[in-house]
């Protein structure tokens, strides 16, 4: 999709990039800052979750229960915020005529928050109804069982969460809004239609931003997962087996991360995937993902999804089997062209939209600082060649740092058997 991207840093120390996509009648907008979980106490650890829904929803101007939410959403504003590992988020998406308003209103709930004692009652009790809910989506709470023992610094099961809320105080609350939500430490990405290349829009947010005390940007914790000595069981008493197989490595080259993303879509990107096809075409499961990760300092790799108790064993040994043939090299031209049409047709069919875009730009900006070239990066995934995949494959394989979850009907001894067949992967 036509656009172009210019980088704008402010004069309070905030960065960011403004995407112009002519023609466009919606705007995206995102705010981040490093004030995700690793920021906060673990004996608190959701301290930055409540925060987040504490700004989401009021403000000192728009105080009554749910006041800033309904304002912004009045004339079909889509207003949500998150909070991860690394970031809490605020996230607009709104018509072009309003650009003003809820410039205005971002600039309210960063910089005139209200933290209030019935507010954070409130909040609590919407925090914990939202982390009761995640502890019966089975694929999550398999995943972040596994996370917790591989990142003891950044992941906290949500039972464990859940025990903690009702200590939160508003003096934590505010203490990190205040030490977290400073200019330098926000990043920022808008894309819509900017005739005047975002030039009126940069001035607007010079202004938001200069509210916020200058601060410092916070850095995150990159360590690599740590290896896991036996896997992770959570008995569940339902019909299927969800499964998380991840290993965990050191950091990758840009060469590598492309290699990376197109091993994954070698093993289960499609029907004509060697994992997810030849699945299919067994019976042995309606899917099959596989999740490459690369960030600075650290990498992962692996497998999830879920499958019936009679078809996990034969299902992990074809998922070992092909693994190890990819990393023995054994990959045609015409498999690997394959798959990159798939890729780049798939990138190309989900960058649209003002919001696609900024979705394709927010993250490695946000974590480094890189601006990505659209088109420079569909034509080097074009150039990655085989002798690539093997080396990425075999990075991951020979850091001997795997980690595996099993949720369902599922003991030690079953568990076992289950490492038995998919060891293989990183011996």
């Amino acid at each position: 999709m036509k656009h172009t991207v210019s980088e704008c840093h402010l004069s309070g120390g905030a960065s960011g990039l403004i995407i112009d996509v002519p023609g466009s009648s919606v705007v995206s907008l995102q705010v981040r800052f490093n004030s995700g979980y690793q920021f906060a106490n673990r004996a608190r650890y959701e301290v930055p979750h409540v925060m987040e829904h504490i700004l989401a929803n009021v403000t000192a101007k728009h105080s009554a229960p749910n006041e800033f939410m309904i304002e912004a959403q009045k004339n079909g504003a889509y207003v949500n915020a998150s909070t991860s590992v690394d970031v809490n988020g605020y996230i607009y998406e709104f018509a072009e005529f309003e650009l003003d308003r809820i410039v205005g209103l971002l600039e309210e709930q960063l910089a005139e928050p209200f933290f209030d004692q019935d507010v954070l009652n409130a909040e609590l009790g919407n925090v914990k109804e939202e982390l009761l809910r995640i502890t019966t989506q089975h694929s999550t709470v398999c995943s972040i069982r596994l996370a917790e023992k591989a990142f003891p610094q950044l992941w906290l099961d949500y039972e464990k969460r859940i025990t903690q809320l009702d200590s939160i105080t508003l003096d934590e609350i505010r203490d990190h809004y205040t030490r977290t939500h400073t200019s330098a430490n926000a990043r920022f990405v808008v894309a819509g239609n900017f005739p005047d290349g975002g030039e009126k829009l940069r001035k607007q947010l010079d202004q938001v931003f200069g509210r916020l005390p200058k601060g410092e940007r916070l850095v995150r914790l990159r360590d690599i997962g740590l290896g896991l000595p036996k896997p992770i069981v959570t008995k569940r008493s339902i019909g299927q087996m969800y499964y998380r197989v991840v290993m965990y490595f050191g950091e990758l080259t840009e060469p590598e991360r492309r290699a990376l993303t197109l091993l994954r879509f070698v093993l289960v990107g499609g029907m004509a995937s060697r994992v997810l096809g030849e699945a299919r075409r067994r019976g042995l499961a309606y899917t099959v993902g596989a999740v490459g990760h690369a960030e600075p300092g650290n990498s992962s790799f692996g497998f999830l999804g879920y499958v019936s108790l009679e078809n996990a064993m034969a299902l992990f040994e074809l998922t070992t089997r092909e693994y190890n043939n990819v990393r023995r090299g054994d990959l045609t031209e015409v498999e690997l062209d394959a798959a990159k049409d798939l890729l780049v047709g798939s990138m190309t069919r989900s960058t649209q939209t003002a919001g696609d875009l900024l979705g394709w730009y927010m993250e490695p900006y946000d974590e480094s600082g890189e601006i990505r070239d659209f088109e420079g990066s569909l034509e080097l995934l074009r150039q990655v060649r085989i002798d690539e995949i093997v080396g990425v494959a075999e990075k991951a394989s020979a850091a001997s740092r795997p980690g595996l979850s099993f949720l369902g009907k599922v003991n030690a001894e079953i568990a076992k058997e289950y490492e038995s067949a998919l060891k293989g992967i990183w011996l």
